[in-house]
């Protein structure tokens, strides 16, 4: 029987995410909601993918709603967890959220900068008064050093898959391709674009936004970042209580 070419290349991204580790993630993450949202009773993660940080983060973060834009991805998460399918830049939410968070620097896929000011914009309309909005970004300087890492070509489960990296200077786009060869050997090809911004543009859209950084570090640590790192987490909170 024929795969699904969707849900192998799915499975394959969820296998090299495990480099990370999503218990280290989720604990980063509670020790973030820890310092700078403790009485927060409300949680929404933003682009969730297949709910695997939610697995940890769950346990923590009572009623947590998992939003995503792909319906598919949704469809893998247990059913007994809250789950949204939307645009993270059409957000369809009347409630405010205490802590709200997003990884896996899923805000680089916003390839315009006009969409990235939407998001920013939706954020501050469903914060609470004292919420919290997390998000780590990918910068140049980590797209230059992982090029030669993410040129692989390896087999998970009996399938072979190649991941080819480009990074484009000029344009700031991050392109990695993945292609999996199917039971039947055919190619199946799925593409992911990643925007890099600059990290001043950060701060000028948030701060639009009515918005404030009140902390920016480098990923899973608590060192201040700067233009020079290589992921970046931000912690922001609204300008106007």
């Amino acid at each position: 029987m024929q795969r699904d070419p969707y849900k192998l290349v799915a499975n394959i991204y969820d296998h090299l995410m495990k480099t990370v580790g999503y218990a280290e993630w989720a604990k980063y993450i509670s020790e973030l909601r820890e310092f700078y949202a403790p009485k927060s009773e409300t949680f929404l993660e933003i682009a969730s993918g297949s709910g695997k940080l939610a697995f940890y983060l769950n346990r923590v973060f009572k009623n947590v709603i998992l939003l995503d834009i792909s319906k598919s991805m949704l469809l893998r998460i247990d059913a007994g967890l809250n789950r949204v399918c939307a645009d993270m830049i059409s957000l369809p939410f009347k409630a405010k959220f205490d802590f709200i968070y997003s990884t896996f620097d899923s805000i680089n896929y916003l390839l315009d900068a006009n969409d990235l000011q939407k998001y920013f914009n939706e954020i501050h309309k469903i914060l609470s008064k004292d919420g919290v909005f997390t998000f780590d970004a990918s910068l140049e300087n980590n797209s230059l050093k992982n090029l030669k890492r993410l040129n692989r070509r390896e087999k998970f489960q009996n399938i072979l898959y190649i991941q080819n990296s480009l990074y484009d200077v000029e344009k700031k786009i991050h392109i990695n391709k993945f292609k999996v060869k199917l039971d039947n050997g055919e190619i199946f090809e799925e593409v992911h674009l990643q925007k890099i911004y600059n990290f001043e543009l950060y701060f000028e859209l948030i701060e639009f936004a009515g918005l404030k950084v009140i902390n920016c570090f480098n990923t899973f640590t608590f060192d201040d970042a700067n233009k020079n790192s290589e992921r970046i987490q931000f912690i922001l909170k609204r300008k106007h209580a």
